[in-house]
């Protein structure tokens, strides 16, 4: 793999701890969420505006938009819905395996085909992000309607990944991330209209973060996008989605380690151990590239 690719995905995979970060502990996780979905539109819109790129899509892009917002709005409802009734280090890791489903998706209906080295490398990054989070005594199998949203979020991000590897064949980053991200803004405000999903006033459900975390959930939402715009230039830049998404797993040792000096969270030289494991296999995909 171009070198230039594995620098944008482990500089993109540098930036995205710092989003969880800055909202962890919120109170008001769909407002957070709201906010940063929100704020994204006008990072698009101001992108577009400074490069002088109209917002206007070619017709071939939509279903891709639809695609994409679809991936995210399953992605980010059931991560919320998993990690506010179970226990983060039991069902992340099952989020955190698009990959497997990429490929999968990539080799059943797409064409695509990945070499054994290749396929070692993203096995070693799974298998080391999902012992990073691992938690003895955990239970897996005890709460099913949880192992189900943790897999439909997975599947919701292998959506988006690869709806999103094939836009940027053909359509600039910033046009595409405003009709997506304006899409799930929308999708959110009314789904959440509709549900009430914590029985809370709607005011409270959309806009309860702002007043007091604001500029937390705007620099979140600032970090986010820059993090995500350079895995959308690493497609650009020829990547491959699969291998792109598994390299993105590096962010978790990165969040290991925030987690130690910043909110002295225990475990940490396990998971350091397991992070050099995940170091391996991305040096793996890049030596096979």
């Amino acid at each position: 793999m171009d070198l230039l690719v594995i620098a944008l995905v482990l500089g993109s995979a540098a930036l995205h701890p710092f989003r969880d970060l800055l909202i962890k502990g919120q109170n008001f996780p769909e407002s957070a969420y709201l906010g940063i979905t929100g704020s994204w539109v006008i990072f698009a819109a101001i992108q577009s505006t400074i490069l002088n790129q109209p917002l206007n899509l070619p017709i071939e892009a939509w279903p891709l938009v639809a695609g994409s917002a679809l991936g995210l709005f399953l992605y980010y409802l059931c991560v919320m819905l998993t990690l506010k009734a179970g226990d983060l280090s039991v069902y992340y890791p099952i989020i955190r395996s698009s990959p497997l489903a990429i490929v999968a998706i990539g080799y059943l209906f797409l064409e695509r085909y990945y070499s054994p080295l290749t396929l070692l490398g993203i096995s070693l990054i799974l298998v080391s992000a999902i012992m990073i989070q691992y938690r003895r005594g955990a239970s897996l199998l005890q709460r099913p309607k949880l192992i189900f949203t943790a897999t439909v979020a997975m599947i919701g991000s292998a959506i988006y990944g690869l709806a999103d590897s094939v836009a940027m064949e053909t359509i600039t980053p910033a046009p595409f991330l405003f009709w997506v991200y304006t899409t799930l803004t929308l999708a959110f405000i009314v789904f959440f209209t509709l549900t009430r999903v914590q029985k809370r006033p709607l005011s409270l459900q959309l806009f309860g973060c702002w007043p007091k975390a604001w500029l937390r959930v705007f620099a979140s939402g600032a970090l986010s996008y820059a993090s995500y715009l350079l895995i959308l230039f690493a497609f650009q830049a020829g990547g491959e989605v699969a291998v792109v998404s598994a390299i993105r797993q590096v962010s978790i040792p990165l969040s290991v380690l925030l987690g130690a000096l910043v909110l002295n969270e225990k475990r940490f030289l396990v998971r350091l151990a397991w992070s050099l494991l995940l170091a391996g296999g991305v040096v793996i995909i890049i030596l096979e590239g």
